[in-house]
């Protein structure tokens, strides 16, 4: 005895609760509610408990459900999202539509199928659900990444073209009579009668009316459920069948402000009337017929899983991306559409091909679908399994500029991801002169970017393999402009196990990411929301400053025995290449801000603030310091500086400059030994120069010239020395050490050119040539007693 309901409505309520039931198994599962509707519609069919009597109104309710998806699906068809991919992705679609058709059609007359029914079912099979792989990319956060992108722009590309096959397969069905010459001509004057009402109502009508009844929330729904409905039923009346006239009234909208507004709320309503189409087309499915099916079900469905995501992984390796994009691309769409079960209903409606093959497509959708929602949410972990395998997929000569190019470089900064973000990330870091090398794995991206005279790699930021053959020791700043959080912290961590001990920045979707980007290695995050490009450049900018401060207070830490240059104008910076020349370690001072940008493009050690205070001469390291040399602007922040040196230090070796002559005196009672004029000295030299200028060019080429490493010393005698009361000849500084003595120095006077028979007494300063080895050879044994 069969049960009957008392009503229309009981049996809908019978209905929706068993899809709640088997809804709650199949989530636990992680199968998509797709399957769960067409397994409801077998359980409560012919097939199975046989509760369906309303069919009419479950129709009625799946051929609104499908209006309202076409609408959607045309009302989200910006040209703006299929220009984000570019022509690949309609290559990579048609080429896909086109090739799997072939290989499929050929695969059903294998399996005995007639024509027109390896035709249908070719066509069924090309295509894959845009709403189960939208959903699980989206879920994954991987909507965003370049395979992401592929799958919804070749998926895009399917949906135009089924909707073709719709608009062609309604139109001759219903010219069928008039030969095939006169039926093309109609199917084009009908379609541009169509074209032709939609945009003028869209011009003259939909701007004032959309104007008015989107005040309204309840009304603006009801007016575009309405709008669908009416393109609908319109279209019907042409000969078209009523799923394009809504898709007509979906694309009329798709430039609207209102659009995602709109999608937003119809997208519940047809999901909710479309899960009517799926039972009802598990009320058709004959499960007794499953035993004759299943030979033709298995190979079609290895067909679907196996052999049409290599398909599209050829055709993208043939375009010129990387294995890891055409795998995952390729991988996403191995299901069978929703579209492609509309399609064979279609057919057989117009009675082309019998219920049998409707069902045997049916059945494909189910295993394929089943199937792939575990294959996309594990794709990862598939991809790294069979990666090994996977070089036969990927063209051998890569896109851009090959890595081993940049081998001997030094890059400042190597950019991963080249689209509007990190393209304005790199153009303000090459304007301020940063050294940039972009990575991308969309190929047009790196072709883009060298034609533009930059400098790209073709690559991905989660392959280790990649990254380990960039030069990282060579690299300063790694920076990764892709906001999906799998993808950076793959790309933290595998830039850290490729051994990169520079710098990382990376962007985040949210505050939560930040501490788990920076636990897993990064040194700078920031949010794209939040920071405009220019400013992650500033915070990239300003993190390097503040990473060169910490290595250089490190290093100037480490130093000891160096000198200190207080001020770095004109004549502290020739002191500082003459003290480097001479590989002399030192430490420079300076806190005008107009300084600070040379010593930090030339690498100077240097410590920013005034010299004057104590706790800027203690982290120069005056403590650990031989000398210290004062050029500071004034006269008075000179005599500061020495006085504070030599409080700091007594035993501090202090030069300082003095602009004015009177103030020479005031210098060497703060505390410096030697106090020079640079106007007096320059004076003094001019005239030398004149007067004597061998001498001069004798000075110049000792001290400058780096053609010898001879130079002036200064030997003091202390008391108690060996060389006291000896004669210069006695000592013998050249014969043992190859010291010549130019003068001898004593109470305060100086006797130059002495011979050897000139005693030494104690606290004479004997001023020596040699080099630095000779003198500090000499320094020893006078010193001992």
């Amino acid at each position: 005895m069969v049960f009957r309901f008392p009503d229309a409505l009981s049996e809908l309520v019978a209905i929706l609760a068993a899809i709640v039931l088997l809804g709650i198994a199949g989530t636990r599962l992680r199968q998509p509610l797709l399957v769960i509707f067409i397994a409801v519609g077998i359980v409560v069919g012919p097939s199975g408990l046989n509760w369906v009597r309303s069919t009419e109104e479950i129709h009625m309710l799946a051929e609104i459900g499908l209006a309202l998806l076409l609408f959607v699906v045309g009302l989200k068809l910006d040209p703006k999202l299929i220009k984000t991919t570019g022509a690949a992705a309609i290559t990579a679609g048609l080429a896909q539509v086109i090739v799997t058709t072939a290989v499929g059609y050929f695969t059903g007359i294998a399996l005995g199928m007639s024509p027109t029914s390896a035709v249908y079912v070719a066509i069924a099979l090309t295509f894959s659900s845009t709403i189960i792989v939208v959903k699980l990319l989206s879920d994954k956060r991987e909507a965003d990444s370049l395979h992401g992108q592929m799958a919804l722009g070749i998926l895009i590309v399917q949906d135009i073209v089924v909707v073709l096959l719709m608009v062609l397969l309604s139109t001759l069905a219903h010219n069928v009579a008039a030969g095939p010459f006169l039926s093309l001509v109609l199917i084009i004057a009908k379609s541009m009668g169509l074209i032709a009402v939609v945009a003028l109502l869209n011009i003259f009508v939909m701007p004032v009316v959309l104007s008015r009844v989107s005040r309204s929330s309840e009304l603006f729904v009801l007016f575009a459920i309405t709008w669908a409905l009416s393109l609908s039923t319109l279209s019907n009346l042409l000969g078209f069948s009523r799923e394009i006239g809504a898709f007509a009234a979906g694309v009329s909208m798709a430039s609207s402000e209102y659009k995602d507004l709109l999608g937003a709320k119809l997208v519940s309503l047809r999901d909710f009337l479309l899960l009517f189409f799926f039972v009802e087309l598990g009320t058709r499915f004959d499960i007794g017929s499953i035993g004759s099916q299943v030979y033709q079900a298995i190979p079609l469905s290895i067909f679907v899983i196996i052999v049409k995501p290599l398909i599209i992984m050829l055709i993208m390796a043939l375009m010129g991306y990387r294995k890891r994009t055409n795998f995952l691309t390729g991988l996403s769409m191995a299901q069978v559409s929703e579209f492609s079960l509309i399609l064979m209903a279609m057919g057989a409606g117009l009675g082309h091909i019998n219920q049998s093959t409707v069902g045997l497509v049916t059945l494909v959708g189910m295993v394929t679908i089943g199937v792939s929602v575990y294959m996309i949410s594990y794709s990862q972990h598939i991809y790294e399994k069979l990666s090994p395998y996977m070089s036969v997929f990927e063209r051998k000569k890569a896109v851009g500029v090959p890595a081993e190019s940049i081998q001997d470089e030094t890059i400042d900064v190597m950019l991963f991801g080249l689209g509007r973000y990190g393209g304005i990330i790199a153009s303000q870091m090459q304007e301020r002169g940063k050294k940039v090398v972009g990575v991308d794995f969309n190929p047009q991206a790196v072709r883009i970017w060298n034609d533009c005279g930059g400098r790209a790699l073709f690559g991905d930021a989660e392959d280790l393999e990649f990254l380990s053959k960039l030069p990282l020791s060579r690299i300063r700043w790694m920076v990764n402009s892709v906001r999906d959080p799998v993808i950076t912290q793959a790309f933290i961590i595998g830039a850290r196990h490729a051994g990169f001990g520079g710098c990382l920045a990376v962007a985040a979707s949210s505050e939560d990411e930040v501490q788990q980007f920076y636990d897993a290695g990064a040194n700078l995050v920031f949010l794209p929301f939040e920071d405009a490009a220019v400013q992650a450049v500033d915070l990239i900018i300003e993190k390097e400053r503040e990473i060169a401060r910490k290595q250089m207070d490190s290093l100037i830490e480490q130093m000891e025995g160096h000198f200190i240059i207080c001020g770095y104008g004109r004549m502290g910076q020739q002191i500082a290449k003459d003290l480097g020349k001479a590989q002399v370690p030192f430490v420079v001072v300076e806190c005008n801000p107009e300084q600070l940008p040379k010593l930090e493009e030339q690498n100077i050690p240097h410590v920013v603030g005034k010299a004057s205070e104590d706790a800027v001469l203690l982290r120069a390291g005056i403590k650990r310091a031989r000398g210290l040399i004062s050029v500071a602007p004034t006269d008075e922040d000179n005599v500061f500086i020495v006085l504070t040196a030599r409080v700091l230090n007594p035993n501090l070796t202090i030069v300082a400059r003095s602009i004015l002559e009177e103030n020479e005196d005031k210098l060497r009672r703060a505390g410096a030994d030697c106090v020079m004029s640079p106007y007096i000295l320059g004076g003094r030299r001019m005239a030398a120069a004149i007067t004597k200028p061998d001498a001069v060019d004798f000075l110049e080429m000792l001290l400058h010239s780096g053609e010898t490493d001879k130079g002036v010393g200064r030997l003091v005698i202390p008391a108690g020395s060996i060389a006291s009361g000896r004669t210069l000849g006695e000592i013998g500084l050249w014969n043992k050490y190859g010291v010549t003595v130019l003068a001898v120095r004593r109470d305060g006077k100086n006797v130059i050119n002495p011979g050897p028979d000139f005693a030494i007494n104690d606290g004479d300063e004997l001023i020596v040539l040699g080099s630095e080895v000779q003198i500090d050879s000499a320094r020893k044994e006078l010193s001992a007693h």
